[in-house]
């Protein structure tokens, strides 16, 4: 029997997850080490350095007065001070620069006491390159840890990466500790890219494996991408073209366009005229929008939508008996407060009935039905129509602090400062309908997310276009949206940082020349081309998520040659979209109004999960999912309740002849919450004054 026969498929992945989070927590203290080193030995050098300037000037002085030098010498300091000076200044001197390894030999010990035991415990197979590696291994599981039996001499070092050489490969041989160190971190580089697979795992299995289709006794047609020459022919003219017309109308641009060998945008103006009016119709509407608990919000919206039919039983399939039971887990879960103090507020149920609710209805799978539901209908309003086409969305990421037992799920960034955090990477479409909500680390890339979004979600919005900031945006992710027949136009926050790729050289191309990388090579793309149409076939037929095909194709520092194409495909691409935005204002409006769009919907988010100071507190990643999920849905009923209340105040306006631009109405948005009690007592109506829609009386005066 293989070492990983009969492990649960879940706990092989957490089990391989936890090992990679390992590797890298100890490479994170190693660089933390690091920096405090430097930073004492920059205040310690300053100090050696106006020592050895004293040295030098007394031994200067002495010298020209004809007196004493080593006297002279010894009146700033002892010889065993300088020498300890000089044997620092020539090991700072040395072509070596700081590196983290130099601080990683002090977390051997956490390895040498489970690393062997790992490697054991799973039947790990992997690509013939990875050979090497696999015999290192092999190694490791037969010393386990046992200093008292020394290394072989045929010790296998081709998995070693470069930056480990000089510090494995020493004067005095191999050095044990960091052999074992760079084989664990080869390991956990080559479980991520998917180098190294086991067969029993359902994420950590080989790429050939999770993009199999699942079988079907209906086969579907083959998919494919068409000839590669072709494409690349018709790519290649077109950024041609797209190239030398933009360099060719360089020069009747304005002067500080083009500084420094740097493109740089055109300012676009930021006034808006009609800002005003639009503020004016948004809060006479919202005036006459009723105040409402969040409890009968809720309630409203499912009485419209149904929603909570989508939550059926774990076991029986059936929908919630207990409506306001259920709610009340809902909003516990959304707002942050937790179960114990909704059970004692809400006066509906305990705990113990809350905790059912969320344990037996309460799934991924679920909330995916019920959000499709609520972003069907939100579409469906007629004032959402003026908000967008319904066909592009924008994605962005929020950032939660941790708070206590959950600290553990987060990690230090140096872009939220040292508390821990988690980011919910939520995609909403331009009729400010949410899409799709998942939870990531605090210093996870946003850009292998950006397509769960819009290929993950089940409502029946086409979404065609994609927009996201800077955080979202990668090669790769331009050349799969590219391929899947849909625009990805994110928001570019500096063309100076940007570099041009084109089949042609540079120097066609005139005074863009010093924007250019390396030129784009036809023969890697054609060499992969079907890998490519197989990535995009799972991807498109949902057979994997494209964040975990993107997190392995780039993982490993030894770039994948797959990866390496579709980045390629990505430069073409990317390449076109940025001369676009350079030309495009109506283009870059579009992208930043939509984003802005998002970040509004932030700050509703961010409103209704105040409870706690607005801190996650849950222990581990599924809960954290479960409480981004019901976030997201409440707030998507909060979405459709404004957005019927809102077109029925537009209605009301136009019936008493007041006159309503209707260019106004899409600078109408339907996130606002100072009409909503989001906080305080978790308590139901008995009985609301309702109309035949379902819908309470607007707050207007009557008629003459």
């Amino acid at each position: 029997m293989s070492p990983s026969a009969g492990t649960d498929p879940t706990l092989t992945d957490a089990a391989i997850d936890m090992f990679i989070a390992l590797v890298g927590r100890a490479h994170l203290r190693a660089r933390k080490r690091l920096e405090q080193r430097v930073a004492v030995s920059g205040r310690e050098g300053r100090e050696r350095m106006l020592r050895i300037a004293r040295v030098l000037e007394a031994i200067s002085q002495a010298a020209r007065a004809g007196g004493d030098v080593a006297a002279a010498v010894d009146a700033v300091a002892s010889l065993d001070i300088i020498d300890a000076d000089a044997a620092i200044i020539r090991r700072t001197a040395s072509p070596h620069r700081n590196e983290v390894l130099d601080e990683i030999a002090a977390e051997y010990r956490a390895f040498k006491r489970m690393g062997p035991s790992f490697v054991r415990a799973f039947d790990f197979q992997g690509r013939a390159g990875m050979q090497p590696l696999r015999d290192a291994m092999a190694i490791l599981a037969d010393l386990d840890g046992d200093w008292r039996r020394a290394l072989p001499d045929d010790v296998p070092l081709g998995h070693v990466e470069h930056r480990w050489r000089r510090h494995v490969m020493t004067a005095g041989g191999i050095d044990r500790t960091h052999w074992e160190m760079a084989t664990y971190s080869a390991l956990s580089n080559a479980l991520a890219s998917g180098g190294i697979w086991v067969p029993t795992a359902r994420v950590h299995r080989a790429l050939s494996v999770l993009l199999a289709p699942p079988a079907s006794p209906v086969p579907k047609p083959a998919f494919s991408l068409g000839d590669p020459h072709a494409w690349l022919d018709e790519r290649a003219a077109r950024l041609d073209s797209a190239l030398r017309e933009v360099a060719r109308d360089l020069d009747k641009r304005d002067p500080p366009l083009f500084a420094g060998e740097r493109l740089r945008f055109p300012k676009d103006p930021k006034e808006d005229p009609g800002q005003d009016e639009g503020r004016q119709l948004a809060l006479t509407c919202y005036g006459m929008v009723p105040a409402t608990r969040i409890t009968d919000v809720l309630s409203q919206v499912q009485r419209w939508t149904g929603f909570i039919q989508h939550f059926g039983h774990v076991s029986t399939g059936l929908p919630p008996a207990d409506e306001r039971a259920f709610l009340a887990t809902l909003i516990a879960e959304a707002t942050n407060l937790g179960l114990s103090r909704m059970a004692e507020v809400c006066g509906v149920a305990s705990r113990r009935a809350l905790l059912r609710m969320q344990t037996w209805h309460m799934r991924e799978e679920t909330f995916r039905a019920a959000l499709a539901s609520l972003t069907d209908a939100i579409h469906a309003e007629p004032l959402a129509a003026w908000f967008g086409s319904g066909h592009r969305a924008s994605a962005d990421g929020q950032a939660y602090y941790l708070g206590g037992a959950g600290e553990a799920g987060g990690t230090v960034n140096a872009h939220y400062g040292r508390d821990p955090v988690v980011k919910i990477y939520t995609t909403i479409t331009d009729r400010y309908a949410p899409l799709h909500q998942t939870v990531i680390a605090g210093t996870a890339g946003e850009a292998i997310h950006a397509l769960d979004g819009i290929l993950g979600h089940e409502s029946s919005a086409d979404i065609t276009a994609l927009h996201t900031d800077g955080g979202g945006v990668s090669d790769i992710v331009f050349a799969v949206m590219h391929l899947l027949g849909l625009d990805f136009e994110p928001r570019i926050p500096r063309l100076s940082d940007r570099q041009l790729y084109g089949f042609e050289p540079a120097r066609r191309y005139g005074r863009l020349a010093p924007l250019f990388g390396r030129r784009l090579g036809r023969d890697l793309i054609v060499s992969h081309w079907a890998e490519i149409a197989e990535v995009i076939a799972a991807m498109r037929d949902r057979t994997v998520t494209p964040s975990l095909i993107l997190k392995k194709l780039s993982a490993y520092r030894q770039q994948n040659s797959l990866a390496a194409a579709l980045r390629e495909v990505g430069r073409i691409e990317r390449t076109l979209f940025t001369l676009r935005w350079f030309d495009d204002t109506d283009l870059r409006r579009t992208v930043t109004a939509e984003l802005n769009k998002g970040e509004a919907r932030n700050s509703l988010a961010r409103a209704v999960a105040f409870h706690r100071l607005g801190r996650f507190r849950d222990r581990g990643l599924e809960n954290q999912q479960t409480r981004a999920a019901a976030l997201n849905l409440v707030t998507a009923a909060i979405i459709l309740f404004n957005c019927r209340y809102l077109g029925r105040a537009v209605d009301e306006l136009r019936h008493r002849g007041t006159p309503v631009d209707p260019a106004m109405l899409s600078r109408l948005s339907p996130l606002g919450w100072d009409r909503i009690n989001l906080t305080g007592d978790y308590i139901w109506s008995e009985s609301l004054d309702l109309d035949a829609d379902g819908l309470m009386p607007l707050l207007i005066k009557p008629l003459p």
